[in-house]
């Protein structure tokens, strides 16, 4: 199962990169990917499109954060 993270680092984007491309901070990605927050609908279907993979892949990389 993916990460956030790793999903982000097979793109090769650094997180400044990644929150240019989705219009919000390197702050809000990092949150994402510590599993502080999570991204809303929107840029969960964005970052699946980015990355090439299905939206459940973003969901159960979230999921994965948090348990």
């Amino acid at each position: 199962m993916s990460t956030l993270k790793g999903l982000r680092a097979n793109k090769n984007l650094s997180q400044s990169e990644l929150g240019e491309l989705l219009g919000v901070s390197q702050t809000t990605v990092t949150a994402w990917e510590t599993g502080k927050t999570v991204p809303n609908s929107k840029n969960v279907f964005e970052l699946a499109k980015l990355y090439s993979v299905e939206p459940t892949v973003i969901f159960n990389a979230i999921f994965k954060q948090k348990s």
